[in-house]
């Protein structure tokens, strides 16, 4: 293929969309992972260059009456959990759902076109996207153009779907919607007009370099510190300098710690340097440098600090689980909220990347000059967020605290490169990763090894991105949900804290600890990888200040209605960390034991190696009414049930319930009248497994309508562990066959799944 690479000039003459009355187009999107954000994004720039007047958010941030305001309304949308809507759908999702709409035919004048994003791996296939469409049809609104579905598991993933709907989409918009005579389309070979707003403020000119150590005398006292802009350059030229600089950086933290500056002389002319800057010992790096603890100011943001950061799986083992404990600070109305969860709360984690790697990016693109200076960002996207301290934000602060640069680049981000490389043979090589029928060659280039922006970028050096063009390109980091393991008593260990800090923010911490397995891996290349959030959690160092946010878990409160609730039996099923959500459950069940018989709980774990991820199972034999079965599928011993105290006394005495030969799978079969396929299971110990086995147990707490918490990893594990349950109520008679054992669950028992 031959590429016309245009001329700087040329380039510098935006085309922008012609205003065209009646000709407008709301792109909404419902994203966990950014997929559906990405479709969004390329909708977008199509709908741009059709001289469509768009405007592109969250579901979340559209109300139902601006849906009549739009010509044409496309809705992008992904399938989280089993079957769930995307976090930033959910209001939207809840206004779509009022009865009082129904027979409304309120939407009667919208036009829609929906595209989904699933995994066929997963029960509900898509869900989201279907929910939304026969919601949509029901309130009146007309489908301008059939609804695609597209799936993850096909061999190149969601584009084997989407890419031909695309040109088919644009095509009906053509047809439909034609543009008047004398406008043609924008073609994709000239560059649209920033969407968003980036400027570097003028600041003072530099001193001349004779007048350097005047400057420094004049700065070096505590009653006349330097300008901000000033310390930052100083501190950034300490951190990337070429000689050892780790006792400096142990300035920094120990400043952080203490509140007390370094290198400066008190009123005793006592020099307060870090004590291991003295020592005759050298000193070593123990880990890479992290990003400095700049706090943002995130909605509904709480300010928290971490207390401990521990590694809870041995350190030859494949995966580095941490079990990671933070003092979150709200006051009693943070309190309060935590306590209306019951257990079922969400912590919500803001990455940032490390200072090496936005460096590299600074350095590829030349923007040392300017990465330093505040930046007028006047329009920008939501979810970058201001500094907690109200100073302006430099180019190096958000490449660290908001812009994802080590994500896979996305093929809109390919294509935006084109236009700021003057190299022929990059354009041609970029635009090579966009033609039809080349999705096999930008899947290989991109997603297969899982390539960074940031290695992408290290492969076509003549690409320089203007600073005015960031917002624009860079996708935004998005957080990290971890399910809280903590609840009741433990929520309020620490109800005084000296350290606290001062002013508005009230000393009544709330202790939350998280269960976190971090991203680590090698690609197809056999290049180490970490995910973005695993590699900020495995070098949190203790004291660090971070804002994080605290929100329920999804799907029913199974701690409502007290206190029935927690009268009823808990069967939990949990694999891996999914633990974490089942230990909060189980701790918050305690608090009531004083007031009301709390139901008996039974435990199904599953893990690798009882040595190596039974992860918090030191803890359950002295919780008073739990019986712990848990199976390793990487271990020889026959799982063993592991109960209270108490129980054993009594299986010593007299024999226990639990106590039953154990059938073999055949045998179960031939029981339960079920003929398998070929089951993959075969040989291991897992958890469906293993309810399978304790058939009679189950069944009988069954008939006493239990509540069943299922977490873990989403796909084949809860549909396993589904149909073990039902297989059982079937095994058992309690039902006829399993379209009667799914009603079963559906309404005689509190079925709950966090799964991820």
């Amino acid at each position: 293929m031959s590429v016309q690479v245009e001329s700087p000039a040329k380039m510098a003459q935006l085309a922008s969309p012609v205003e065209i009355e009646g000709r407008s187009m709301a792109i909404l999107y419902g994203s966990e992972t950014g997929n559906a954000e990405e479709i969004a994004i390329e909708l977008e720039d199509m709908a741009r260059r059709l001289h469509f007047h768009t405007r592109m958010d969250e579901m979340d941030s559209f109300k139902l009456s601006d849906l009549l305001k739009v010509s044409l309304v496309v809705f992008v949308t992904s399938t989280t959990g089993q079957g769930d809507m995307p976090t930033n759908t959910l209001n939207f999702w809840k206004n779509l759902r009022r009865e009082k709409l129904n027979n409304s035919n309120c939407l009667g004048p919208v036009k829609f076109a929906i595209f989904g994003l699933g995994d066929s791996g997963y029960r509900k296939f898509n869900w989201a996207a279907r929910k939304l469409q026969v919601r949509l049809l029901q309130l009146g609104a007309t489908e301008f153009f059939r609804a695609a579905e597209a799936d993850e598991r096909h061999n190149n993933g969601i584009d084997s779907i989407y890419l031909p709907w695309k040109e088919e989409f644009k095509a009906a918009l053509l047809e439909k919607y034609p543009l008047p005579e004398g406008t043609a389309p924008i073609p994709n070979d000239q560059l649209l007009p920033p969407k968003y707003s980036v400027r570097v403020m003028p600041t003072m000119e530099p001193l001349p370099a004779d007048k350097s150590a005047t400057q420094s005398a004049l700065y070096s006292h505590v009653d006349n510190p330097a300008p901000l802009s000033q310390r930052r350059f100083e501190h950034n030229q300490r951190q990337d300098a070429t000689f050892p600089a780790w006792e400096a950086r142990e300035d920094q933290s120990w400043e952080i710690r203490t509140g007390t500056p370094v290198d400066v002389l008190d009123k005793n002319n006592i020099l307060k340097d870090h004590p291991s800057k003295y020592s005759l010992e050298t000193t070593k790096k123990v880990g890479p440098r992290t990003p400095l603890p700049t706090r943002l100011a995130i909605p509904q943001g709480v300010f928290a600090k971490v207390v401990d950061n521990a590694r809870v799986t041995p350190f030859d083992h494949w995966q580095d689980v941490r079990h990671i404990v933070f003092d979150v600070y709200g006051g009693e109305k943070l309190i309060s909220k935590v306590s209306d969860m019951r257990g079922q709360s969400i912590l919500s984690i803001y990455p940032k990347n490390y200072p090496e790697d936005v460096q590299e990016l600074i350095h590829l693109m030349g923007w040392n000059d300017v990465a330093d200076k505040p930046l007028d960002m006047s329009n920008k996207p939501k979810r970058v967020f201001d500094r907690v301290d109200g100073q302006p934000s430099t180019l190096r602060d958000i490449l660290t605290d908001n812009l994802d640069i080590t994500a896979i680049p996305k093929r809109n981000f390919i294509r935006e490169l084109t236009f700021f490389t003057k190299n022929r043979d990059e354009v041609e090589r970029l635009w090579e990763f966009l033609l039809p029928g080349n999705e096999q060659e930008f899947y290989d280039y991109t997603s297969r090894p899982r390539r960074t922006i940031l290695e992408l970028l290290s492969d076509f050096p003549g690409v320089k991105i203007p600073v005015e063009r960031v917002l624009d390109l860079f996708p935004v980091i998005r957080h990290r949900d971890f399910s809280v393991c903590n609840g009741g008593a433990s929520l309020t260990e620490n109800q005084y804290d000296p350290d606290a800090p001062n002013g508005t923010l009230p000393v009544f911490p709330l202790r939350i600890e998280i269960l976190a397995a971090l991203v680590e891996y090698k690609t197809i290349i056999r290049k180490p990888r970490q995910g973005l959030c695993s590699r900020y959690l495995k070098y949190l160092a203790r004291d660090t200040p971070l804002t994080v946010r605290i929100n329920p878990s999804r799907g029913e409160n199974v701690m409502m209605p007290l206190p029935t609730a927690v009268q009823r039996p808990l069967i939990a099923v949990a694999t891996g960390t999914g633990i974490a959500p089942i230990r909060a459950l189980i701790q918050e069940r305690l608090e009531y034991e004083v007031d009301t018989q709390v139901g008996e709980t039974v435990l199904f774990y599953g893990g690798r190696n009882r040595d190596r991820d039974y992860h918090f199972g030191g803890e359950w034999e002295y919780i008073k009414g739990l019986t712990v079965f848990p199976c390793f599928s990487r271990d020889e011993e026959e799982p063993v049930a592991v109960e209270k105290k108490e129980e054993e006394k009594e299986k010593k005495k007299g024999g226990n319930v639990w106590e039953k030969p154990i059938k073999t799978e055949e045998e179960e079969n031939v029981e339960f009248g079920i003929v398998e396929e070929m089951d993959p299971d075969r040989g291991k110990r897992y958890v469906q497994n293993e309810i399978r086995k304790r058939a009679k147990e189950v069944a009988g707490l069954m008939r006493r309508g239990p509540v069943v918490a299922v977490c873990g990893s989403a796909g084949k594990m809860p549909i396993a562990v589904r149909k073990a349950f039902v297989d059982v109520l079937v095994g058992e008679k309690l039902v006829r066959d399993r379209e009667e054992g799914e009603r079963w669950l559906g309404m005689r028992v509190v079925y709950w799944e966090d799964t991820w």
